[in-house]
Protein backbone atom coordinates (compact mmCIF):
# COMPACT_ATOMS: atom_id res chain seq x y z
CA UNK A 1 0.00 0.00 0.00
CA UNK A 2 3.29 2.27 0.52
CA UNK A 3 3.51 2.65 -3.19
CA UNK A 4 -0.21 4.27 -3.88
CA UNK A 5 1.49 6.93 -1.58
CA UNK A 6 4.12 7.19 -3.92
CA UNK A 7 1.74 7.79 -6.74
CA UNK A 8 -0.24 10.08 -5.18
CA UNK A 9 2.64 12.20 -4.41
CA UNK A 10 4.12 11.97 -8.36
CA UNK A 11 0.36 13.40 -8.88
CA UNK A 12 0.70 16.07 -6.55
CA UNK A 13 4.35 16.79 -7.80
CA UNK A 14 3.12 16.55 -11.66
CA UNK A 15 -0.15 18.99 -11.36
CA UNK A 16 2.38 21.69 -9.07
CA UNK A 17 4.11 21.69 -12.07
CA UNK A 18 1.11 22.00 -14.70
CA UNK A 19 -0.25 25.01 -12.14
CA UNK A 20 3.60 26.77 -12.05
CA UNK A 21 3.51 26.52 -15.80
CA UNK A 22 -0.04 27.84 -16.68
CA UNK A 23 0.65 30.63 -14.02
CA UNK A 24 3.88 31.68 -15.79
CA UNK A 25 2.13 31.70 -19.17
CA UNK A 26 -0.87 33.85 -17.35
CA UNK A 27 1.88 36.00 -16.17
CA UNK A 28 3.12 37.20 -19.33
CA UNK A 29 0.30 37.21 -21.25
CA UNK A 30 0.97 41.09 -21.91
CA UNK A 31 4.67 39.98 -22.82
CA UNK A 32 5.39 40.86 -26.89
CA UNK A 33 6.73 38.07 -28.32
CA UNK A 34 6.32 35.44 -25.60
CA UNK A 35 5.14 32.44 -26.50
CA UNK A 36 3.20 30.21 -23.86
CA UNK A 37 4.24 26.54 -22.50
CA UNK A 38 2.51 23.56 -22.05
CA UNK A 39 3.65 20.49 -19.68
CA UNK A 40 3.54 17.25 -20.76
CA UNK A 41 3.09 14.19 -18.67
CA UNK A 42 4.42 10.53 -18.43
CA UNK A 43 3.21 7.81 -16.90
CA UNK A 44 5.51 5.34 -14.67
CA UNK A 45 5.25 1.72 -14.95
CA UNK A 46 7.70 -0.74 -12.88
CA UNK A 47 5.68 -3.20 -10.87
CA UNK A 48 4.46 -6.61 -12.86
CA UNK A 49 2.39 -8.92 -10.94
CA UNK A 50 2.38 -12.79 -11.48
CA UNK A 51 -0.16 -15.10 -11.54
CA UNK A 52 -3.60 -14.89 -13.84
CA UNK A 53 -3.60 -14.78 -16.93
CA UNK A 54 -2.61 -11.57 -19.58
CA UNK A 55 0.15 -9.08 -18.59
CA UNK A 56 -0.71 -7.69 -15.03
CA UNK A 57 1.39 -4.45 -14.53
CA UNK A 58 0.36 -1.93 -11.79
CA UNK A 59 1.92 1.77 -12.55
CA UNK A 60 3.65 3.80 -9.92
CA UNK A 61 2.60 7.35 -10.71
CA UNK A 62 3.33 10.02 -13.20
CA UNK A 63 6.11 11.83 -14.26
CA UNK A 64 6.76 15.31 -15.85
CA UNK A 65 8.19 14.64 -19.10
CA UNK A 66 8.56 18.17 -20.65
CA UNK A 67 7.38 21.18 -20.95
CA UNK A 68 7.76 22.53 -24.52
CA UNK A 69 7.33 26.08 -26.08
CA UNK A 70 4.27 26.22 -28.38
CA UNK A 71 5.63 28.75 -31.10
CA UNK A 72 2.52 29.66 -32.50
CA UNK A 73 1.56 33.33 -34.34
CA UNK A 74 0.73 35.34 -32.21
CA UNK A 75 -1.66 38.55 -32.45
CA UNK A 76 -0.33 41.98 -34.16
CA UNK A 77 -0.49 45.14 -32.69
CA UNK A 78 0.20 48.43 -34.62
CA UNK A 79 2.96 51.09 -32.99
CA UNK A 80 3.58 54.39 -34.12
CA UNK A 81 7.65 53.13 -33.93
CA UNK A 82 9.46 52.17 -37.05
CA UNK A 83 11.77 50.19 -35.41
CA UNK A 84 8.81 48.05 -34.48
CA UNK A 85 9.13 44.80 -35.48
CA UNK A 86 6.59 41.72 -35.68
CA UNK A 87 7.47 38.12 -37.65
CA UNK A 88 4.67 37.13 -39.78
CA UNK A 89 5.46 33.45 -39.72
CA UNK A 90 8.39 31.56 -38.68
CA UNK A 91 11.89 32.34 -37.67
CA UNK A 92 13.83 34.75 -34.87
CA UNK A 93 15.49 37.80 -34.58
CA UNK A 94 19.31 37.45 -33.85
CA UNK A 95 20.57 39.72 -31.19
CA UNK A 96 24.17 40.27 -29.54
CA UNK A 97 25.43 40.66 -26.39
CA UNK A 98 28.32 43.11 -26.81
CA UNK A 99 30.09 42.25 -23.92
CA UNK A 100 29.98 38.50 -23.85
CA UNK A 101 29.83 38.40 -27.40
CA UNK A 102 26.88 36.01 -27.50
CA UNK A 103 24.28 35.55 -29.84
CA UNK A 104 20.61 35.14 -28.55
CA UNK A 105 17.16 34.96 -30.59
CA UNK A 106 13.68 36.44 -29.61
CA UNK A 107 10.54 36.94 -31.40
CA UNK A 108 9.68 40.18 -29.42
CA UNK A 109 10.69 43.26 -31.85
CA UNK A 110 10.60 46.45 -30.10
CA UNK A 111 13.61 47.81 -31.13
CA UNK A 112 15.50 51.69 -30.87
CA UNK A 113 18.57 53.05 -31.58
CA UNK A 114 21.03 54.00 -29.41
CA UNK A 115 23.33 56.69 -28.43
CA UNK A 116 25.80 55.30 -30.86
CA UNK A 117 22.94 54.14 -33.25
CA UNK A 118 23.10 50.71 -33.19
CA UNK A 119 19.61 48.98 -33.30
CA UNK A 120 19.11 47.38 -29.72
CA UNK A 121 16.05 45.42 -27.43
CA UNK A 122 15.24 46.90 -24.57
CA UNK A 123 18.28 45.07 -22.74
CA UNK A 124 20.78 46.44 -24.87
CA UNK A 125 20.95 43.60 -27.38
CA UNK A 126 22.49 44.64 -30.43
CA UNK A 127 20.08 43.24 -33.73
CA UNK A 128 22.29 41.53 -36.52
CA UNK A 129 21.78 41.79 -39.82
CA UNK A 130 23.53 43.03 -43.20
CA UNK A 131 24.55 46.51 -43.51
CA UNK A 132 25.08 48.47 -46.45
CA UNK A 133 27.52 50.65 -48.00
CA UNK A 134 27.27 54.57 -48.90
CA UNK A 135 25.89 53.41 -52.30
CA UNK A 136 22.77 51.93 -50.56
CA UNK A 137 24.54 48.31 -51.67
CA UNK A 138 23.81 45.79 -49.07
CA UNK A 139 27.10 43.93 -47.91
CA UNK A 140 27.01 40.01 -46.85
CA UNK A 141 28.59 40.51 -43.73
CA UNK A 142 26.43 39.50 -40.43
CA UNK A 143 27.31 41.80 -37.56
CA UNK A 144 25.58 44.56 -35.50
CA UNK A 145 23.03 46.96 -37.33
CA UNK A 146 24.26 50.89 -36.86
CA UNK A 147 22.37 53.18 -38.38
CA UNK A 148 25.30 56.45 -38.53
CA UNK A 149 24.18 57.66 -42.22
CA UNK A 150 22.86 60.71 -40.92
CA UNK A 151 22.93 62.76 -44.79
CA UNK A 152 23.83 61.99 -48.01
CA UNK A 153 26.44 63.34 -49.94
CA UNK A 154 24.93 65.37 -53.52
CA UNK A 155 25.12 63.37 -56.76
CA UNK A 156 26.01 65.97 -59.70
CA UNK A 157 23.09 64.97 -62.74
CA UNK A 158 24.98 62.73 -65.58
CA UNK A 159 21.72 61.21 -66.88
CA UNK A 160 18.34 63.00 -68.17
CA UNK A 161 15.74 61.10 -69.53
CA UNK A 162 12.80 62.93 -71.23
CA UNK A 163 9.82 61.43 -73.06
CA UNK A 164 7.98 63.66 -75.55
CA UNK A 165 5.09 64.14 -78.11
CA UNK A 166 6.29 66.40 -80.48
CA UNK A 167 3.32 67.91 -83.00
CA UNK A 168 4.17 66.21 -86.42
CA UNK A 169 2.29 69.50 -87.86
CA UNK A 170 4.32 72.11 -86.66
CA UNK A 171 5.81 74.40 -89.25
CA UNK A 172 9.47 75.05 -88.99
CA UNK A 173 9.87 78.16 -86.85
CA UNK A 174 10.96 81.95 -88.06
CA UNK A 175 14.55 83.21 -89.17
CA UNK A 176 16.44 85.96 -87.27
CA UNK A 177 18.00 88.12 -89.32
CA UNK A 178 21.63 90.10 -88.34
CA UNK A 179 22.64 93.38 -90.71
CA UNK A 180 25.91 92.46 -92.48
CA UNK A 181 25.74 88.55 -91.44
CA UNK A 182 23.41 86.27 -92.68
CA UNK A 183 21.31 88.99 -94.85
CA UNK A 184 23.65 88.62 -98.48
CA UNK A 185 21.46 87.35 -101.57
CA UNK A 186 23.69 87.17 -104.37
CA UNK A 187 22.39 86.48 -107.55
CA UNK A 188 22.79 86.63 -111.35
CA UNK A 189 20.38 87.52 -114.00
CA UNK A 190 22.89 86.67 -117.11
CA UNK A 191 23.76 83.16 -115.91
CA UNK A 192 26.64 83.69 -113.80
CA UNK A 193 28.58 86.42 -116.29
CA UNK A 194 27.50 89.18 -113.54
CA UNK A 195 26.71 89.17 -110.33
CA UNK A 196 24.44 91.18 -107.75
CA UNK A 197 24.85 91.27 -103.71
CA UNK A 198 21.67 92.27 -102.14
CA UNK A 199 20.39 92.49 -98.14
CA UNK A 200 17.30 91.78 -96.92
CA UNK A 201 18.08 94.58 -94.59
CA UNK A 202 19.13 97.78 -96.88
CA UNK A 203 17.30 96.52 -100.08
CA UNK A 204 14.28 93.96 -98.46
CA UNK A 205 12.92 96.27 -95.89
CA UNK A 206 13.77 93.98 -93.02
CA UNK A 207 15.12 94.88 -89.30
CA UNK A 208 18.62 93.70 -88.20
CA UNK A 209 17.77 90.83 -84.99
CA UNK A 210 14.58 90.73 -85.48
CA UNK A 211 12.33 87.29 -86.18
CA UNK A 212 10.80 86.81 -89.06
CA UNK A 213 8.48 84.27 -90.72
CA UNK A 214 9.16 82.17 -93.64
CA UNK A 215 6.91 83.97 -95.47
CA UNK A 216 7.78 87.40 -94.65
CA UNK A 217 11.48 86.36 -95.88
CA UNK A 218 10.33 85.67 -99.21
CA UNK A 219 8.58 88.44 -99.36
CA UNK A 220 11.63 90.63 -98.89
CA UNK A 221 13.59 88.23 -101.06
CA UNK A 222 11.58 89.22 -103.86
CA UNK A 223 11.71 92.57 -102.99
CA UNK A 224 15.82 92.72 -102.95
CA UNK A 225 16.29 90.41 -106.24
CA UNK A 226 14.12 93.34 -108.35
CA UNK A 227 15.52 96.44 -106.50
CA UNK A 228 18.79 95.26 -107.32
CA UNK A 229 18.12 94.26 -110.72
CA UNK A 230 16.53 97.77 -111.00
CA UNK A 231 13.03 96.70 -111.17
CA UNK A 232 13.41 95.54 -114.50
CA UNK A 233 12.69 91.92 -114.35
CA UNK A 234 10.36 90.64 -112.10
CA UNK A 235 9.75 87.34 -109.66
CA UNK A 236 7.49 85.21 -107.51
CA UNK A 237 9.03 83.82 -104.46
CA UNK A 238 7.05 81.96 -101.77
CA UNK A 239 8.24 79.63 -98.48
CA UNK A 240 7.14 76.22 -97.67
CA UNK A 241 6.85 76.04 -94.09
CA UNK A 242 7.25 71.98 -93.49
CA UNK A 243 9.78 71.54 -95.79
CA UNK A 244 12.08 74.61 -95.32
CA UNK A 245 12.42 75.42 -98.60
CA UNK A 246 12.13 78.88 -100.84
CA UNK A 247 10.61 78.62 -104.43
CA UNK A 248 11.65 81.40 -107.11
CA UNK A 249 10.23 82.06 -110.03
CA UNK A 250 11.45 83.95 -112.80
CA UNK A 251 8.30 85.06 -114.71
CA UNK A 252 7.58 84.91 -118.54
CA UNK A 253 9.21 87.42 -120.42
CA UNK A 254 12.27 88.17 -118.36
CA UNK A 255 15.27 88.75 -120.44
CA UNK A 256 18.15 86.75 -118.14
CA UNK A 257 18.79 83.64 -116.88
CA UNK A 258 18.50 84.09 -112.98
CA UNK A 259 21.32 82.44 -110.66
CA UNK A 260 20.97 82.08 -107.01
CA UNK A 261 24.03 81.33 -104.85
CA UNK A 262 23.22 81.11 -100.85
CA UNK A 263 26.54 80.49 -100.13
CA UNK A 264 27.45 84.75 -101.39
CA UNK A 265 30.71 84.33 -102.90
CA UNK A 266 30.88 87.42 -103.33
CA UNK A 267 31.64 88.11 -99.26
CA UNK A 268 32.34 85.03 -98.15
CA UNK A 269 31.50 86.29 -94.54
CA UNK A 270 28.38 86.54 -95.02
CA UNK A 271 25.75 83.62 -95.85
CA UNK A 272 21.76 83.60 -96.29
CA UNK A 273 20.19 83.01 -92.87
CA UNK A 274 23.04 80.60 -92.14
CA UNK A 275 22.15 78.49 -94.59
CA UNK A 276 24.86 75.93 -96.22
CA UNK A 277 26.33 76.79 -99.69
CA UNK A 278 24.00 76.01 -102.11
CA UNK A 279 23.49 76.94 -105.58
CA UNK A 280 20.15 76.94 -107.07
CA UNK A 281 21.26 76.34 -110.64
CA UNK A 282 19.75 78.41 -113.84
CA UNK A 283 16.34 79.21 -113.47
CA UNK A 284 15.64 80.15 -117.27
CA UNK A 285 12.85 82.50 -117.81
CA UNK A 286 9.39 81.48 -116.99
CA UNK A 287 10.85 78.51 -114.94
CA UNK A 288 11.12 78.32 -111.40
CA UNK A 289 13.49 76.02 -108.74
CA UNK A 290 12.56 75.29 -104.77
CA UNK A 291 15.92 75.97 -103.36
CA UNK A 292 17.28 72.83 -101.19
CA UNK A 293 18.40 75.08 -99.17
CA UNK A 294 18.09 74.35 -95.12
CA UNK A 295 15.38 75.96 -93.10
CA UNK A 296 17.03 79.28 -90.68
CA UNK A 297 19.15 78.46 -87.87
CA UNK A 298 18.19 78.45 -83.78
CA UNK A 299 19.05 81.89 -82.76
CA UNK A 300 19.58 81.98 -79.18
CA UNK A 301 18.77 85.69 -78.38
CA UNK A 302 15.16 84.97 -79.96
CA UNK A 303 14.75 81.38 -78.96
CA UNK A 304 11.13 81.70 -78.58
CA UNK A 305 10.81 82.46 -82.26
CA UNK A 306 12.86 80.23 -83.43
CA UNK A 307 11.78 77.03 -81.93
CA UNK A 308 8.56 75.01 -81.93
CA UNK A 309 8.08 73.82 -78.12
CA UNK A 310 10.43 74.03 -75.29
CA UNK A 311 10.41 72.84 -71.47
CA UNK A 312 12.50 73.34 -67.98
CA UNK A 313 15.00 70.98 -66.61
CA UNK A 314 16.08 71.16 -63.05
CA UNK A 315 19.39 69.55 -62.71
CA UNK A 316 22.38 69.35 -59.93
CA UNK A 317 26.00 70.58 -60.34
CA UNK A 318 28.86 68.20 -58.19
CA UNK A 319 28.12 70.46 -54.82
CA UNK A 320 24.38 69.86 -55.00
CA UNK A 321 22.97 72.93 -56.38
CA UNK A 322 20.63 72.84 -58.86
CA UNK A 323 20.43 74.89 -62.18
CA UNK A 324 17.12 75.16 -64.47
CA UNK A 325 18.41 73.70 -68.35
CA UNK A 326 15.43 74.53 -70.71
CA UNK A 327 15.30 72.08 -73.52
CA UNK A 328 13.94 73.95 -77.42
CA UNK A 329 13.19 72.02 -80.12
CA UNK A 330 13.20 73.03 -83.44
CA UNK A 331 11.84 71.03 -86.20
CA UNK A 332 14.54 71.15 -88.84
CA UNK A 333 13.05 69.51 -92.27
CA UNK A 334 11.16 66.98 -93.63
CA UNK A 335 12.95 63.48 -94.90
CA UNK A 336 11.69 61.23 -97.33
CA UNK A 337 11.80 58.59 -94.25
CA UNK A 338 10.33 60.85 -91.74
CA UNK A 339 11.44 64.45 -89.75
CA UNK A 340 13.96 65.66 -88.22
CA UNK A 341 14.09 68.06 -85.03
CA UNK A 342 17.23 69.80 -83.60
CA UNK A 343 17.39 70.20 -79.79
CA UNK A 344 19.29 72.92 -77.76
CA UNK A 345 19.89 72.58 -74.28
CA UNK A 346 20.42 76.31 -72.75
CA UNK A 347 21.49 77.79 -69.51
CA UNK A 348 20.62 81.55 -68.58
CA UNK A 349 23.57 83.95 -67.81
CA UNK A 350 23.02 83.62 -64.05
CA UNK A 351 24.24 80.15 -63.95
CA UNK A 352 26.67 80.19 -66.37
CA UNK A 353 30.58 80.91 -65.34
CA UNK A 354 30.76 83.05 -68.75
CA UNK A 355 27.51 84.91 -67.06
CA UNK A 356 26.18 84.95 -70.92
CA UNK A 357 23.21 82.90 -71.73
CA UNK A 358 24.54 79.68 -74.02
CA UNK A 359 23.95 76.33 -75.46
CA UNK A 360 25.94 74.65 -73.66
CA UNK A 361 24.58 70.57 -75.31
CA UNK A 362 23.08 70.55 -78.54
CA UNK A 363 22.04 67.45 -81.09
CA UNK A 364 19.13 65.63 -83.64
CA UNK A 365 16.37 63.26 -83.29
CA UNK A 366 14.92 61.81 -86.34
CA UNK A 367 11.24 60.04 -86.45
CA UNK A 368 10.34 57.36 -89.01
CA UNK A 369 7.01 57.43 -91.24
CA UNK A 370 5.29 56.24 -88.17
CA UNK A 371 6.16 58.73 -85.80
CA UNK A 372 8.18 56.62 -83.74
CA UNK A 373 12.00 57.73 -82.84
CA UNK A 374 14.65 56.44 -85.38
CA UNK A 375 17.85 58.06 -84.04
CA UNK A 376 19.73 60.48 -81.49
CA UNK A 377 23.09 62.19 -83.41
CA UNK A 378 25.10 64.67 -83.37
CA UNK A 379 25.25 65.52 -79.48
CA UNK A 380 27.67 68.33 -79.01
CA UNK A 381 28.94 70.46 -76.54
CA UNK A 382 29.77 73.66 -77.76
CA UNK A 383 31.67 74.48 -74.07
CA UNK A 384 33.35 71.14 -73.89
CA UNK A 385 30.01 70.49 -71.24
CA UNK A 386 27.89 72.42 -68.92
CA UNK A 387 29.60 75.36 -66.83
CA UNK A 388 27.12 76.32 -63.60
CA UNK A 389 28.15 79.30 -61.08
CA UNK A 390 28.92 77.78 -57.94
CA UNK A 391 31.91 76.73 -57.70
CA UNK A 392 30.59 73.29 -59.08
CA UNK A 393 33.54 71.08 -61.35
CA UNK A 394 33.37 72.22 -64.73
CA UNK A 395 32.45 70.54 -68.52
CA UNK A 396 29.82 68.56 -66.78
CA UNK A 397 28.71 65.86 -68.89
CA UNK A 398 25.22 65.54 -69.01
CA UNK A 399 23.66 62.88 -71.51
CA UNK A 400 20.08 63.86 -72.41
CA UNK A 401 17.98 60.37 -73.26
CA UNK A 402 15.08 60.64 -75.78
CA UNK A 403 13.69 57.22 -74.79
CA UNK A 404 14.38 55.34 -77.72
CA UNK A 405 17.46 53.10 -78.96
CA UNK A 406 18.26 52.21 -82.23
CA UNK A 407 17.31 48.86 -81.61
CA UNK A 408 14.08 50.23 -80.39
CA UNK A 409 13.59 52.12 -83.67
CA UNK A 410 10.39 51.88 -84.86
CA UNK A 411 8.18 50.60 -81.97
CA UNK A 412 6.85 53.43 -81.18
CA UNK A 413 5.93 52.63 -77.57
CA UNK A 414 9.00 53.75 -75.35
CA UNK A 415 10.22 57.61 -75.43
CA UNK A 416 9.57 60.39 -77.52
CA UNK A 417 7.34 60.04 -80.45
CA UNK A 418 6.15 62.70 -83.37
CA UNK A 419 2.26 62.45 -84.32
CA UNK A 420 0.06 64.66 -84.83
CA UNK A 421 -1.03 66.52 -81.66
CA UNK A 422 0.05 68.92 -79.86
CA UNK A 423 3.53 68.62 -78.34
CA UNK A 424 3.89 68.20 -74.77
CA UNK A 425 5.81 66.49 -72.09
CA UNK A 426 4.43 62.80 -70.47
CA UNK A 427 7.88 61.61 -68.23
CA UNK A 428 11.09 63.86 -67.22
CA UNK A 429 13.60 61.76 -64.93
CA UNK A 430 17.39 62.62 -64.14
CA UNK A 431 19.66 61.44 -61.60
CA UNK A 432 21.13 64.56 -59.70
CA UNK A 433 19.89 65.11 -56.40
CA UNK A 434 20.83 67.79 -53.38
CA UNK A 435 22.72 66.68 -50.20
CA UNK A 436 19.78 65.48 -47.73
CA UNK A 437 19.40 64.76 -44.20
CA UNK A 438 17.42 62.07 -42.63
CA UNK A 439 13.94 62.37 -41.69
CA UNK A 440 12.65 59.32 -41.01
CA UNK A 441 13.22 55.38 -41.77
CA UNK A 442 11.24 52.39 -42.86
CA UNK A 443 11.35 48.49 -43.05
CA UNK A 444 9.82 46.62 -45.46
CA UNK A 445 8.77 42.99 -45.37
CA UNK A 446 12.32 41.60 -46.83
CA UNK A 447 13.29 43.31 -43.80
CA UNK A 448 15.30 46.70 -45.91
CA UNK A 449 16.04 49.01 -43.27
CA UNK A 450 15.67 52.59 -45.91
CA UNK A 451 16.26 55.97 -44.85
CA UNK A 452 14.31 58.83 -46.31
CA UNK A 453 15.93 62.35 -46.75
CA UNK A 454 14.98 65.50 -46.72
CA UNK A 455 16.12 66.00 -50.40
CA UNK A 456 13.65 62.98 -51.51
CA UNK A 457 15.68 60.35 -51.66
CA UNK A 458 15.66 57.01 -50.04
CA UNK A 459 18.68 54.91 -49.62
CA UNK A 460 18.91 51.42 -48.20
CA UNK A 461 20.84 51.37 -44.52
CA UNK A 462 20.61 47.90 -44.14
CA UNK A 463 18.65 44.57 -43.80
CA UNK A 464 17.76 42.49 -40.66
CA UNK A 465 18.31 39.14 -41.10
CA UNK A 466 16.28 36.21 -39.63
CA UNK A 467 17.84 32.62 -38.00
CA UNK A 468 15.26 29.55 -38.35
CA UNK A 469 15.85 25.90 -36.82
CA UNK A 470 15.51 22.13 -37.31
CA UNK A 471 13.64 22.18 -34.10
CA UNK A 472 12.53 25.73 -32.26
CA UNK A 473 11.40 23.67 -29.43
CA UNK A 474 14.23 22.76 -28.83
CA UNK A 475 15.56 26.28 -27.66
CA UNK A 476 16.40 26.67 -24.30
CA UNK A 477 14.94 29.39 -22.82
CA UNK A 478 17.37 32.74 -21.68
CA UNK A 479 14.77 35.24 -19.81
CA UNK A 480 14.24 38.30 -21.16
CA UNK A 481 12.01 37.05 -24.65
CA UNK A 482 15.64 35.13 -25.62
CA UNK A 483 16.49 32.10 -27.04
CA UNK A 484 19.92 29.85 -26.68
CA UNK A 485 20.68 27.74 -29.41
CA UNK A 486 21.28 23.86 -27.66
CA UNK A 487 22.02 20.42 -29.86
CA UNK A 488 18.53 19.23 -29.55
CA UNK A 489 17.32 22.47 -31.72
CA UNK A 490 20.71 22.60 -34.49
CA UNK A 491 22.04 25.20 -35.41
CA UNK A 492 20.75 28.56 -36.93
CA UNK A 493 19.59 28.73 -40.50
CA UNK A 494 20.17 32.81 -41.45
CA UNK A 495 18.66 34.15 -44.13
CA UNK A 496 16.77 37.06 -45.32
CA UNK A 497 12.91 37.65 -44.19
CA UNK A 498 10.63 36.18 -46.73
CA UNK A 499 13.73 33.76 -48.22
CA UNK A 500 13.54 29.56 -47.77
CA UNK A 501 10.15 29.68 -45.99
CA UNK A 502 11.34 32.30 -43.40
CA UNK A 503 8.63 35.05 -42.25
CA UNK A 504 7.84 38.17 -43.26
CA UNK A 505 8.92 41.32 -40.96
CA UNK A 506 5.58 43.64 -40.20
CA UNK A 507 6.93 47.25 -39.69
CA UNK A 508 5.56 49.68 -37.07
CA UNK A 509 4.02 46.04 -35.64
CA UNK A 510 4.29 44.32 -32.94
CA UNK A 511 3.67 40.61 -31.96
CA UNK A 512 1.84 39.73 -28.99
CA UNK A 513 2.05 36.88 -26.62
CA UNK A 514 0.22 33.79 -28.09
CA UNK A 515 -1.20 33.11 -24.46
CA UNK A 516 -5.20 31.80 -24.96
CA UNK A 517 -6.56 32.95 -21.62
CA UNK A 518 -9.40 30.77 -21.46
CA UNK A 519 -7.21 27.67 -22.37
CA UNK A 520 -5.14 28.45 -19.28
CA UNK A 521 -7.80 28.87 -16.95
CA UNK A 522 -9.54 25.55 -18.03
CA UNK A 523 -5.72 24.56 -17.74
CA UNK A 524 -5.70 25.81 -14.71
CA UNK A 525 -8.87 24.01 -13.25
CA UNK A 526 -7.80 20.57 -14.56
CA UNK A 527 -4.63 21.38 -12.52
CA UNK A 528 -6.18 21.95 -9.46
CA UNK A 529 -8.73 19.05 -9.79
CA UNK A 530 -5.74 16.93 -10.39
CA UNK A 531 -3.79 18.11 -7.26
CA UNK A 532 -7.18 17.49 -5.07
CA UNK A 533 -7.64 14.07 -6.45
CA UNK A 534 -3.97 12.89 -6.13
CA UNK A 535 -4.13 14.60 -2.70
CA UNK A 536 -7.84 11.72 -1.84
CA UNK A 537 -5.10 8.89 -2.73
CA UNK A 538 -2.62 10.01 0.06
CA UNK A 539 -5.29 10.43 2.50
CA UNK A 540 -7.57 7.31 1.76
CA UNK A 541 -3.55 5.08 1.71
CA UNK A 542 -2.90 6.61 5.20
CA UNK A 543 -6.41 5.72 6.41
CA UNK A 544 -6.19 2.26 4.95
CA UNK A 545 -2.56 1.99 6.75
CA UNK A 546 -4.07 3.16 9.97
CA UNK A 547 -6.77 0.54 9.57
CA UNK A 548 -3.89 -1.82 9.30
CA UNK A 549 -2.09 -0.90 12.44
CA UNK A 550 -5.27 -1.62 14.34
CA UNK A 551 -5.25 -5.34 13.44
CA UNK A 552 -2.93 -6.59 16.24
CA UNK A 553 -5.37 -5.39 18.71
Amino acid sequence: MQSSLYTGISGLNANMSKLSVVGNNIANVNTVGFKGSRVIFDDVLSQTLSGGTGTNQIGLGVKMSSIQKIFSQGAFETTGNSLDMAISGSGFYMVKDPVLNSTYYSRAGQFTTDKDGYITNPEGLRLQGYMANSAGALQNTVQDLQLTTKTIAPNATTNATLTASLDSNASIPGFVITSGTNDAINFSVDGGTTWFNASLVSDGGLSSGSAYSGSSIAASIKSALEARNGNTDTYDVSYDDQTGLFSVTNNTGNAGTLVLDWSSPLSTASTILGHNAVSSGAIAAGSSNASDVAAGDFFLGKAGDTSNFSTPVTVYDSLGNDHVVTLYFRKDSLGSVGNNWDWYAVVDGTDTTSGATEIQAKGTISFNTSGALYSETGVTYPYGGFNFTGGALQSQIISFDFGNSIAQAGTGTDGTTQYGTTSGISALTQDGYSSGTLQRMGVDQDGVISGIFSNGKDLTLGQVLLADFASPVGLSSAGMNLYKETYDSGQPLIGAPGSSGRGLVQASTLELSNVDLAQEFVDMITAQRGFQANSKVITTTDELLAELSQLKR
